[in-house]
Parts: C-alpha cells; sequence; structure tokens
C-alpha cells in the first residue's frame, strides 16, 4: 500500500472510530486529528491510546511510517507524534 493510499486509509478509519465532533484530515503529509480543547486538557492520553490501538489492530502491517498532528479547536495546543512502521 502506498503512502497516500495508507493515509488515506487511516483518516477514513479515524473518522469512523473516534467520531463525536472531532475532525480527521490530512495536512502535508500528516494525519491531522482536531479534537475540543476540553478533551485536549483532560483525555489527551485516552486519545492517543485510543488513536494506537485503533491503527494497530485494523492496519497491524504497516510499510511506512505515520506522522500524526493531534491539534484543539482552538488552535493552542498541539501534539505531535510518529507511529512506526512494522517491523519484518
Amino acid at each position: 500500500m502506498a503512502a497516500f493510499e495508507l493515509q488515506n486509509a487511516i483518516i477514513e478509519l479515524l473518522k469512523r472510530e473516534l467520531g463525536g465532533g472531532n475532525s480527521v484530515s490530512l495536512l502535508r503529509d500528516q494525519i491531522l486529528v482536531q479534537i475540543s480543547t476540553a478533551d485536549f486538557e483532560h483525555r489527551l492520553g485516552n486519545c492517543l491510546q485510543q488513536i494506537y490501538s485503533v491503527i494497530d489492530q485494523h492496519v497491524p502491517i504497516r510499510r511506512q511510517h505515520l506522522s500524526l498532528i493531534i491539534r484543539d479547536a482552538g488552535h493552542r495546543y498541539e501534539n505531535v507524534f510518529k507511529i512506526w512502521k512494522s517491523v519484518f
């Protein structure tokens, strides 16, 4: 699966799994997950764990690294992280 195809598949997956008022899109080769400021301030750890879990469960074999940004709706806070490709 090419990098662009993988990113699009992950975006659609996260849109389904995260639901709610969250927004998921592509921003310059990074997957952008936008959550409420309250969720960012109080549930960031849970959101990160859910994202990792969903990706590992549905796409366990990845040939490319994924770069993700979690940003609050007010653009005050941002967390950038990578999910590494699978080891073969």
